[in-house]
């Protein structure tokens, strides 16, 4: 199965719920995640590779910007119209209620001389921290999502 955990962008809360799902990290420790907070893997646009979990299922990130809903829902109209089945492609919405205040921290990131990746990582590491707990909750309700779905496609293929 691939799992595309889909926010405002790559590189912010969906990097932290990616490897929290993973399990490489367990607390906010932002620092020694590859990507975080790097806008220039955020703009290219494409689902950001993170890595395999314990069954083999691919993690990726993707950045929508202000328009979530519209993102994700043109990703499961797509997935309708190509027959793609939830028990191959997840695509997990990652909301936090400040995602749009990051969001806004990721423009700063275009400020020259390296001044604007400095605001961003400073508001957005704060902004984090402070929803953790949240993005904790919403990994674990993954977990179950993705061993729901794999136990109705064990049962699929069984019959």
């Amino acid at each position: 199965m691939i799992i595309v955990l889909a926010g405002t962008t790559a590189v912010h809360h969906t990097l932290v719920a990616a490897h929290l799902y993973l399990n490489t990290i367990t607390e906010p420790d932002f620092g020694r995640l590859e990507y975080y907070c790097d806008m220039s893997f955020d703009y290219s646009g494409y689902p950001l590779y993170i890595g395999r979990d314990i069954n083999g299922h691919q993690v990726y990130t993707l950045g929508l910007g202000r328009l979530i809903e519209v993102g994700c829902r043109a990703i499961h109209d797509f997935k309708q119209i190509m027959a793609i089945d939830s028990s191959r492609l997840l695509v997990k919405e990652v909301r936090i209620p400040s995602e749009l205040d990051i969001w806004a921290a990721s423009k700063a990131s275009r400020i020259p001389l390296g001044v604007g990746s400095i605001i961003n990582r400073l508001i957005s590491d704060h902004i984090i921290a402070r929803e953790f707990p949240f993005i904790k909750m919403e990994t674990a309700r993954l977990h179950e999502q993705v061993a729901s779905l794999q136990g109705d496609g064990a049962r699929q293929m069984a019959g």
